[in-house]
């Protein structure tokens, strides 16, 4: 082959004409299938004068070398590293030395890879076998880097650097003499060339560390190494500095411990210092690479930062200056917060990886305390960075703001919304927003300072006109705090929907009514049917939006009208709204094939979804089935992957689209320290083509949602698809989205439970046996997918909905789950590992566990834990009195040495100084696992779990008091008689804390315990002392779930002690007709309740009907529904 038919080629490929380059490329693809095509590429890389035409001949060489190695003849591969090798120390433009150490790289890791082939296939074991490589580049290497000389001691270590890059494990073989060559270059520093290259190599080299013997080298060379760092941002250009912090990254993900930790404050400090330079030294990308280190150190290293706190402030303080530094006008930002400075999008994923990661007793103090000072500045960027900081650590540290900072942190709100300043009145929006859509309780009683203020923003004449950050917010805002408002201050909600009433129908921009629809779901959720007589209005707004087919501008508005539709469905029911509903899916569903657009068939999904809650089996087969083929698609759909190698621009099959482009635009020489991704795998060529599109990947999100939905409330109809809906949600729970997987195991839930379902509601023997069998297939085998989820995802969000799942799925399984006993105890043994700790998600990397063997040298008691790590445990706890339901209904062999292994871990949880939230969760949890044990599981626990529910008693929380209370109540009832010698200790301290309790649920359960009391041994109880009591603080007034324990003991008073109640009767018939048809009462209490009314009927009928004719006549009606109730 001729070398100018090449180079004919070559330049083609270069010209704009598209066809030229088609016919280049077609050209180029048959030439390189000869024998010499590589050795005419290399020639004219190395004598053609034209630059383009070189870096282009570079890239084919390197390209061809990666994919077609197998095809190459040993004589062309020999040829061709001879020549490298010479080129490479006499070529001079950089982009293609750069090119020709990747392809020097390329070889050198063939030959080896190649070199342990063929001693594998000789019988040699690859361990013991040294493997020698590519002898003339070590000598090579070897030689230059002793030279005395400059430039080949650069050129040297530039050489050993491409050998660490591409073959790291084998130069890791050479350990000794490489850690001296890498510690005399970093320390020396004979350029910063030297220092880079050397800097490359051990980078390099930590990435392949995998045993502990070289722990100790590695962390001598850390602060060598970070000396180097700093000197190199001083002496390199600003390009080249990209790749600087790689070294802490190698760090991070090294597998060997222990070799960061006492080096942790040094490399904190460093990249606070280089995130903080705010100047043209140093790129944007640098120093949020910087603070992505430092969130990945709070994530991974929170023990070593919780045991030097010093550490911390300085670290809290870089993030707000950085935060503060920055200046956003929210009128300008037109959509969301994604246009906020790179930086600061770093600082504010610090801030929050520290607060879902570290203790927030700890944590949450020292931010408070930087601040309180930046809130009363007189400088309205710092009062704005305050209220951002505010807003990114609510989330992860809510119960304890909640608990120790709910009055100043929400007055600091109210006078931020109020703040004369535009960009820190928005700030303080977002915070109050996100504050409200993780806080419920106590924040109520702020909305009626707060939601007059922010309607006033809302009505203000520029914001019902003007689309920008400050408005979103403030609908945000509203939305969020609608959602938190309990019973005593949703009065407020009219004039809030007048308010919205008002701006839609004063606004000309779509978008802000947009926003106003948005918030009427959240209004229609806390109201219910209430919300029924403003539905009509908010239906007006939406319906003309959804009257004809949406172009570009009006798709936004049509998509959050179905949206909005969708949940005002679910909200408020089928009477009000079907109509409307089946308009607009049948509208919609017609559509579906015209309009291309993932929002668009998101919301077709989320409409699809809530018909089939609200309309269940009237909901249409048609439209079912309809929905099931778009669902389907949607799921097989790769329309969220971006994949180069599938586009027609594709020049050649084995080069780089961005290679040759910029080779055919005239690239210039590039500085050699500047970072490009290397071909060291190839397989990993078509991954790093690949990007999310969030459109799309939400499309999935919203497609997997309607599944689930569709599967619990239309199974029937569903049934046919069964088979397609497992396949999907299979592969969806291994999706690479959280969300998508979440929905994935909701609907996995759903369809278990929906299949169990049918069993009992088939009556017919042949279908009941085809569906039970399926109901057997399903369960084993998506449980231990559910398992999978929980032992190995890293995101414990998914986690806890996995767990969630598995709760509700035993509770309606309950006994039936005994027939798949292996997969009952695979359930069980997940929780325990959860509790212990030992979960993909609860793993830390930190010093102090590794000297302690690892998980299991975790601390248990949750001393540290953030308030996601806690939340994971309570998940996980919250299964256990279920599995111990089902347990004792078989009489499971495991379970007894189960719970011997999982009730102490949780009682560490109460050690000294432990927080509310841990106490309440311990002490409920273990108080419902009591309720559901038989007498041989509690007996090894009696006197412990005596001894914690007596001393909880007293506590100062309501809630830890009112749990301990339930649990003594509930141990009493089942120890039977093995506790009648601790009943004046336990009555004696119920007489103390009933003196001055005021908590009215800690009320009803003291009543609760007293009469489960009772109801064990009533001759241990005084009755005459204790049922004037008992009666004094009854009826029950919140804890409506205890009234079967109190009416099951007026019974047994009724019937073997009738002297004593006698004087109570009156009350106790009034207390009866009072919940007996409360929804609150549980079901099971009613015939208990019934039973009560007729006992007295009968046997005191004279007395009875007195009383009655006390109660009032709805009363009256119906104690005479129950009498004559079968």
């Amino acid at each position: 082959m001729q070398s100018e038919v090449l180079l004919h080629w070559l330049r083609q490929l270069t010209e704009p004409d598209t066809e030229k380059v088609k016919q280049a490329t077609k050209q180029l693809q048959s030439l390189s299938l000869t024998n010499d095509f590589l050795l005419q590429l290399f020639h004219i890389l190395r004598s053609e004068q034209n630059d383009q035409i070189r870096i282009l001949a570079s890239v084919l060489l390197r390209r061809k070398l990666s994919k077609s190695s197998e095809t190459i003849t040993k004589d062309v591969h020999e040829a061709l590293k001879h020549l490298l090798l010479e080129q490479i120390q006499i070529e001079a433009n950089q982009r293609i030395r750069k090119s020709l150490f990747e392809l020097i790289g390329t070889i050198a890791k063939q030959d080896l890879q190649h070199e342990v082939v063929e001693k594998k296939k000789k019988g040699k074991k690859h361990n013991k076998t040294e493997t020698t490589g590519w002898k003339e580049y070590l000598h090579l290497c070897g030689t230059l880097v002793q030279s005395t000389d400059l430039k080949q001691l650069e050129l040297g270590m530039h050489l050993f650097g491409t050998l660490a890059t591409y073959c790291g494990r084998f130069v890791l073989e050479h350990w000794p003499h490489t850690f001296n060559l890498i510690t005399s270059m970093l320390k020396t520093r004979p350029s910063p060339t030297v220092c880079e290259q050397a800097l490359i190599i051990l980078v390099n080299l930590v990435k392949e560390v995998q045993q502990k013997q070289y722990m100790q080298t590695i962390s001598d060379l850390v602060p060598i190494a970070n000396e180097a760092i700093q000197y190199l941002f001083v002496n390199l250009t600003t390009e080249n500095t990209t790749n600087l912090l790689d070294f802490y990254e190698a760090l991070l993900d090294c597998e060997v411990p222990n070799v960061i930790g006492t080096h942790l404050q040094s490399i904190i400090s460093t990249c606070l210092q280089i995130a903080l330079r705010n100047d043209s030294s140093v790129l944007e990308s640098v120093r949020y690479n910087a603070l992505s280190i430092l969130a990945e150190i709070c994530r991974q290293k929170k023990k070593t930062l919780l045991k030097h706190q010093e550490i911390l402030p300085p670290i809290i303080q870089a993030l707000l200056q950085i935060i503060s530094s920055a200046a956003v006008d929210p009128n300008t930002i037109e959509d969301d917060d994604d246009d906020e400075p790179v930086v600061v999008a770093g600082a504010n994923h610090v801030l929050e990886a520290m607060s879902y990661h570290l203790s927030p007793e700890k944590f949450v103090p020292l931010v408070i305390s930087q601040v309180e000072p930046m809130l009363k500045s007189s400088v309205a960027n710092e009062r704005k960075a305050a209220y951002y900081v505010l807003s990114g650590i609510i989330d992860g540290c809510c119960d304890y703001i909640n608990n120790n900072y709910l009055e100043p942190y929400m007055t600091a709100l109210k006078l931020g919304l109020r703040d004369v300043n535009s960009d820190v009145s928005s700030a303080a929006l977002l915070a109050l927003g996100e504050t409200c859509a993780v806080l419920e309780g106590e924040i109520s009683k702020y909305s009626t300072e707060i939601l007059p203020i922010l309607m006033e923003i809302m009505v203000q004449p520029d914001n019902m006109q003007n689309h920008n950050l400050k408005v979103i917010r403030v609908y945000y805002a509203v939305e969020e705090l609608i959602g938190v408002l309990n019973d005593e201050h949703k009065g407020v909600i009219p004039e809030v929907l007048r308010v919205l009433f008002h701006v839609h129908a004063s606004t000309t921009n779509t978008k802000v009514r947009e926003l106003v629809l948005a918030v009427y779901p959240a209004i229609a959720i806390m109201m219910k049917d209430k919300f029924a007589p403003y539905l009509e209005p908010v239906i007006t707004q939406i319906s003309p939006n959804l009257s004809q087919k949406p172009n570009t501008e009006t798709l936004p508005v049509f998509c959050t009208s179905l949206h909005t539709l969708a949940s005002l469905c679910r909200a408020v029911g089928t009477d009000h709204c079907k109509a409307i509903l089946l308009q607009a899916l049948e509208f919609s569903l017609n559509l579906y094939t015209e309009i291309d657009e993932p929002e668009f068939r998101s919301a077709i999904f989320a409409l699809g979804g809530a018909a089939s809650r609200v309309l269940k089996n009237e909901f249409s087969a048609a439209h079912i089935s309809k929905i099931m083929g778009y669902i389907f698609e949607s799921l097989r759909s790769l329309d969220w992957i971006e994949d180069a190698t599938a586009t027609e621009n594709r020049k050649l099959e084995w080069v780089d689209d961005e290679e040759i482009d910029g080779a055919s635009n005239g690239i210039n020489d590039e500085p050699e320290g500047k970072a490009e991704k290397n071909d060291d795998d190839d397989d990993d060529d078509d991954d790093e083509r690949m990007t999310f599109e969030n459109a799309h990947v939400e499309e999935k999100a919203a497609a997997t949602e309607a599944l689930g939905d569709l599967v619990e409330n239309c199974i029937v109809s569903a049934w046919p698809y069964r088979k397609d809906i497992i396949e999907y949600i299979k592969n969806m729970l291994e999706f690479p989205n959280v969300l998508c997987s979440q929905n994935a195991v909701t609907a996995a839930g759903n369809l278990l439970m929906s299949i169990h379902k049918m069993v009992s509601q088939t009556q017919l023997p042949n279908e009941k046996q085809l569906i039970q069998d399926e109901s057997d297939r399903l369960i084993d085998d998506l449980i231990p997918n559910l398992c999978t989820i929980i032992n190995t995802t890293a995101t414990r969000s998914l986690a806890q909905i996995a767990l969630d799942t598995i709760k509700s799925i035993l509770e309606e399984f309950k006994v039936d789950m005994l027939k798949h006993m292996a997969l009952f105890e695979k359930i069980a043994h997940s929780v325990q590992k959860v509790l212990a700790y030992k979960t993909k998600c609860q793993q830390e990397s930190d010093e102090d566990n590794e000297e302690n063997g690892g998980g299991e040298g975790r601390d248990q008691d949750g001393r540290d834990d953030a308030e996601y790590d806690a939340m994971l445990i309570t998940t996980g706890g919250d299964l256990l009195p279920v599995l111990t339901s089902i347990a004792c209904a078989g009489n499971v062999q495991f379970f007894p040495g189960y719970l011997a292994s999982v009730i102490p871990k949780l009682q560490k949880r109460l050690r000294h100084q432990a927080s509310v939230s841990d106490r309440s969760f311990v002490i409920g949890v273990l108080a419902e696992t009591v309720q559901n044990m038989n007498e041989a599981l509690l007996a090894p626990y009696l006197q412990s779990l005596f001894t914690m529910f007596h001393q909880y008693l007293i506590d100062d929380d309501d809630e830890v008091r009112t749990n301990s209370c339930f649990g003594m109540g509930v141990l009493c009832a089942l120890a039977n008689q093995h506790l009648i010698g601790q009943y004046e200790t336990i009555l004696n301290r119920l007489s103390h804390v009933l003196m001055k309790e005021t908590h009215p649920r800690m009320i009803d359960n003291i009543c609760s315990c007293l009469c489960r009391m009772m109801v064990v041994s009533p001759r241990h109880v005084p009755l005459e002392q204790v049922l004037p009591v008992l009666f004094q603080h009854l009826p029950l007034r919140e804890d409506f779930a205890e009234a079967i324990s109190v009416f099951t003991c007026l019974n047994l008073l009724y019937e073997q002690h009738f002297t004593q109640i006698e004087p109570y009767l009156p009350k106790c018939i009034e207390m009866a007709a009072l919940i007996i048809d409360d929804e609150r009462v549980l079901p099971e209490a009613v015939p208990v309740i019934r039973e009560f009314l007729r006992s007295i009927y009968t046997k005191h009928s004279v007395a009875f009907v007195q009383v009655m004719q006390t109660l009032n006549e709805p009363l009256r009606v119906i104690v005479t529904k129950h009498l004559q109730t079968n």
